[in-house]
């Protein structure tokens, strides 16, 4: 099956993107350094930092192509970052707003992925 490639140009798209990246970038990075930090807990942020590095390099490789898998693989970061309020209010407040920004930014990223396939389809 040949995989016909997007490449999103909107500007609503690359805002979107962009922010979607920084979070999972800084995230991967502020998780890290509290591995170092907060060294009782260091398997947990590893695992998390893990968590979002892998998310950052979907955003970055296969999201930016406009591959519609991508979009919805990055729908469990979302998921992953609301998560928390469940287990601490305090800390996943944060993890919470986080994930609204990321859940807006991939409403906004929508139409770059799924507006354009019916004009793949028929040809236009």
């Amino acid at each position: 099956m040949a995989m016909q490639s997007i490449t999103p140009c909107a500007t609503p798209f690359k805002i979107a993107w962009g922010i979607l990246l920084a979070i999972a970038v800084l995230a991967t990075l502020s998780h890290l350094v509290l591995s170092f930090v907060m060294a009782g807990n260091a398997t947990l942020f590893l695992g998390w930092a893990a968590y979002t590095a892998y998310a950052a390099v979907v955003l970055a490789i296969p999201f930016r192509r406009g591959e519609p898998w991508a979009w919805y693989t990055t729908w469990i970061l979302v998921i992953g970052f609301a998560s928390p309020i469940l287990f601490d209010a305090a800390v996943g407040l944060w993890y919470l707003g986080a994930a609204g920004v990321m859940a807006v930014g991939l409403l906004l990223t929508r139409p770059a992925f799924f507006g354009g396939a019916d004009r793949r389809r028929n040809g236009g």
